[in-house]
């Protein structure tokens, strides 16, 4: 599985980087900042709706809370202060994110997360899923540290966020790349459900050689 990581990141960084592009794109990439890319909000659960409570975590993405605390959700009794997220919007822990904690919320149901989180959404001309990959790739990891502030703890807000430089594409080639990361990460994700189920049936056929 690490093999595939190892490839995709790579990928990744080629793409994003314009070092690799498909055959049928020839024309300039522009140059634009996360401000320009996404759009900053802050919904607050004023009326202390009773949605479901989530974090968001490095390797997990968004995940609700009782299964991150073990069964526990640590939400108290006042949850006006919360924020409101609905699908496809994107949410990221500005003391976490300089290693991956950044997630799009894909669920029907809308949910709630902590107000320390930073909440955000693609922009019209910006392709979702385009986004993601970038926001969560190595490139943009080594920027989180680049642009955020502290001293043993990084913290990136959404002012310092919004004036990291990328390049841009066009939207038809964000959808190409991004339908082509998204093929490789169902592969890898088909791997690991192989890899798993042959592992449970490993240790389900000794268990049953000692019986």
């Amino acid at each position: 599985m690490k093999v595939y990581f190892t490839f995709s990141s790579a990928l990744t960084d080629q793409l994003y980087s314009g070092q690799l592009r498909f055959h049928e794109f020839a024309d300039d990439w522009g140059v634009s900042t996360f401000g320009h890319l996404t759009e900053h909000f802050s919904h607050r659960n004023r009326n202390s709706k009773h949605y479901p409570v989530f974090s968001v975590t490095k390797d997990t993405g968004f995940i609700p809370q009782e299964e991150q605390f073990e069964s526990r959700e640590i939400a108290g009794d006042d949850i006006s202060s919360y924020k409101i997220i609905r699908q496809g919007e994107f949410a990221y822990n500005p003391a976490r994110i300089n290693v991956g904690s950044i997630a799009r919320y894909d669920n029907e149901t809308p949910c709630l997360i902590s107000s320390l989180y930073v909440c955000i959404k693609p922009a019209a001309d910006i392709d979702s899923d385009w986004l993601l990959y970038l926001l969560k790739s190595k490139r943009a990891i080594f920027y989180y540290n680049l642009y955020g502030e502290g001293g043993v703890r990084i913290y990136l807000f959404y002012p310092n966020f919004s004036r990291i430089k990328v390049k841009v594409p066009s939207i038809q080639e964000q959808h190409r790349i991004a339908a082509l990361l998204k093929y490789i990460a169902d592969k890898i994700l088909q791997e690991k459900k192989l890899k798993d189920l042959y592992i449970t049936q490993k240790q389900f056929l000794l268990q049953r050689m000692f019986i």
